[in-house]
């Protein structure tokens, strides 16, 4: 009833597992088979005392037994069966300990598999182009790398160590009644087979459809919270925190619907085997009273049948349970699988890239995945090192894509990229990342000190470095007039400075790299004119260097120390003009 979902988890397990852990995993089920078969034994072990406590005499019939009794000189049934009972104390704690130990060992193990998923996951998604990553969203990407991850090994990988280990208990103790008594066996086969495969057929497709629906639901429950706080100001003045609150509580409603029915369907196979389980004593009860002419037996098969069911039916309900959970949890196998071809991508070898001379597009065409009209057509322009370069043009233009090419996230359809005279290629893409710096309207901030966002938490700071980057982005004098300095905290995405200081760290962590190509992307568009003259001031510092620089802007005067400036429309560059030039069109237009 279960072979599909059982085989296809356990390949999901293994696909994750290098050959040292599958030897581990082989025996981590070692020690849960034996841990089931301890287990076993214990029940077994019931069951001569149950005989001797109910059948006076029966302790010198049975040739073990009888044999301990001499053996250890005991005087009295009694005092022996005394005995027998804090054996079987002392045996249950050790048993118990030893269990809890291979428990804890399973832990530790799956643990180290979570851990094994959740860098799989970071490196596929860090491996996904430009586009295909700006297009899966942020709280999907939380969700898939850190959410998925956790429910693979919650609902698959370690519900199928306690299905197996479940699994051999219940076939141990199954085999053992149809050798002792094949009467009890067959009122268990009749009464608990049909029972189990029922409530398994009856939850597990309702559980599958509670898992898939979860899975859409939590997702959006990140990005609604990332939203509603990352909003908040807005929110608040326009009056909409209730409304984006309601959303929240709609999605959350939902979402606690499934995870309470969720529950409901986690108790049902106890108590469906529960109330078998005592109908299957009703039903010993009856035939002993009014079938079997041996009623003395009475006692012996109900205590029998309670002592294979201490052990049974729990093992049956961690079956099912295992089972639905599985069934539950499917859709992650379908996640795991997305861009698994990224998990193990190979970088190609790394070459070295020097640039001393010039940076050149040469008729580069570049067109979005899924569009036939290209985005930039047969651009072609020549700058040389030092020189500062302005982009201009209406939105739409093809600005921020030319940038984005440059910076490497797309790659032209048409002509080349090149620098010094060689082609730009992945093979020389490591080192072009570590001679590009990029400023961006919103400037990536961590909630941290302004050394650790300029520095990106550089565990082995240069502080001559650092201290030059300060300078020349500007920083010193704001920085010097802080409490803790450069160790001050910036709160949740630079929340505590100004949008000019904010830019300025970026120009300072660029600079801090060593960055030999700058590139701004609309750097000051957002701030006001004291806050864009601070900036304007860190870049006119930067025209003294003979760092590269590529501006786009809309406002004229962040261009002002530009050698060049080009205007884009509709994806070509249709002149090439000098700031003087661009003041003259602009005053005359």
């Amino acid at each position: 009833m279960s072979q599909g979902i059982i085989s296809e988890s356990v390949r999901n397990f293994l696909f994750y597992l290098s050959s040292v852990q599958k030897r581990k995993a082989a025996w981590m089920f070692l020690l849960l088979i034996l841990s089931s078969v301890i287990d076993v034994f214990g029940l077994a072990s019931l069951v001569p005392i149950i005989i001797a406590a109910s059948r006076p005499g029966s302790i010198f019939r049975n040739s073990i037994t009888n044999w301990v009794y001499h053996a250890l000189h005991f005087q009295s049934e009694k005092t022996f069966l005394v005995f027998l009972i804090i054996g079987l104390i002392i045996f249950f704690l050790v048993k118990n300990a030893f269990t809890t130990l291979v428990n804890y060992q399973q832990v530790r193990f799956t643990a180290e598999i979570a851990l094994k998923v959740v860098n799989n996951q970071l490196g596929k998604y860090n491996n996904l182009s430009f586009w295909d990553f700006s297009r899966v969203g942020t709280s999907n990407l939380i969700h898939y790398t850190v959410g998925v991850p956790q429910i693979f090994v919650n609902g698959i990988i370690r519900q199928l160590f306690q299905f197996f280990s479940e699994l051999v208990v219940t076939l141990v103790i199954v085999i053992a009644i149809l050798i002792y008594q094949p009467a009890l066996f067959l009122v268990l086969a009749v009464v608990l087979g049909p029972a189990t495969s029922l409530t398994y057929r009856v939850l597990r497709n309702r559980s599958m459809r509670i898992g898939i629906r979860a899975d859409v639901l939590k997702p959006v429950t990140f990005k609604l919270m990332s939203e509603a706080f990352a909003g908040y100001v807005e929110l608040k003045l326009a009056g909409k925190q209730f409304q984006v609150k309601d959303k929240v509580l709609e999605n959350q409603e939902e979402l606690q619907d499934l995870e309470a029915v969720s529950y409901l369907y986690s108790q049902l196979p106890l108590k469906m085997i529960e109330m078998v389980a005592i109908l299957a004593v009703a039903t010993i009860f009856l035939y002993s009273l009014l079938i079997s002419e041996n009623t003395e037996n009475l006692v012996t098969i109900i205590g029998l049948f309670a002592a294979a069911a201490y052990r049974l039916m729990p093992s049956v309900n961690r079956l099912i349970l295992s089972l639905v959970s599985l069934k539950q949890h499917r859709f992650v196998f379908d996640n795991l699988s997305l861009h698994r071809h990224l998990e193990e991508k190979v970088a190609p070898l790394q070459q070295p890239l020097v640039f001393e001379h010039s940076i050149e597009l040469r008729n580069v065409t570049f067109a979005f995945p899924e569009t036939i009209k290209p985005v930039l057509n047969n651009i072609s322009f020549k700058v040389s090192k030092g020189e500062r370069i302005g982009l201009v043009g209406s939105s739409g233009s093809g600005k921020t894509t030319l940038m984005n090419l440059l910076l490497r996230f797309y790659e032209e359809q048409q002509g080349q990229l090149l620098i010094d005279g060689h082609p730009l290629t992945e093979h020389n893409l490591d080192a072009w990342y570590r001679l590009v710096g990029y400023v961006k309207q919103d400037t990536f901030l961590m909630e941290a000190s302004i050394r650790d966002n300029i520095t990106l938490a550089d565990k082995n700071v240069d502080e001559q470095r650092l201290q030059y980057a300060i300078e020349q982005a500007s920083l010193a004098d704001f920085v010097q007039s802080l409490p803790d300095g450069i160790n001050s905290l910036i709160g949740e995405r630079g929340s505590r400075l100004s949008g000019g200081q904010r830019q300025r760290i970026g120009i300072a962590r660029a600079l801090y790299k060593r960055t030999e190509i700058l590139l701004m992307d609309e750097a000051t568009s957002a701030l006001d004119n004291e806050t864009e003259r601070e900036v304007n001031e860190a870049i006119s510092r930067l025209a003294t260097t003979d760092i590269t620089i590529f501006i786009i802007a809309h406002r004229i005067t962040t261009l002002r120390d530009c050698t060049k400036i080009y205007e884009m429309k509709d994806g070509r560059l249709i002149a090439e003009r000098t700031y003087d030039e661009l003041v003259r069109n602009v005053l005359a237009n």
